[in-house]
């Protein structure tokens, strides 16, 4: 498993390049995020404040350095937080 911290960039939408690019639909329900070890970006719905029960991962709202709760977890892959901007692994 990638056990790799690194530092996010947000980029516009279809400029998504390599592990930490990010970006947010256009209601800010989806955060689209390239995890390390990964091979495409994955989409996690968001809510501002707390996690929203079942695979709905609570952000901070802020758009440049953001910070998800609970940790996310691309099985076999990379596990670990988003916390202002950085992908930390546990």
């Amino acid at each position: 498993m990638n056990t790799e911290s690194i530092d996010t960039r947000r980029v516009k939408t279809g400029d998504m390049e390599r592990p930490g690019d990010f970006t947010f639909d256009n209601e800010f329900e989806h955060i689209y995020i390239w995890l390390p070890g990964q091979r495409a970006p994955d989409c996690l719905r968001i809510q501002r404040g707390g996690s929203g029960g079942d695979r709905v991962w609570g952000w901070n709202g802020d758009e440049t350095f953001p910070t998800l709760d609970p940790s996310i977890h691309a099985i076999g892959q990379w596990h670990g937080y988003l916390r202002a901007g950085k992908l930390q692994s546990c």
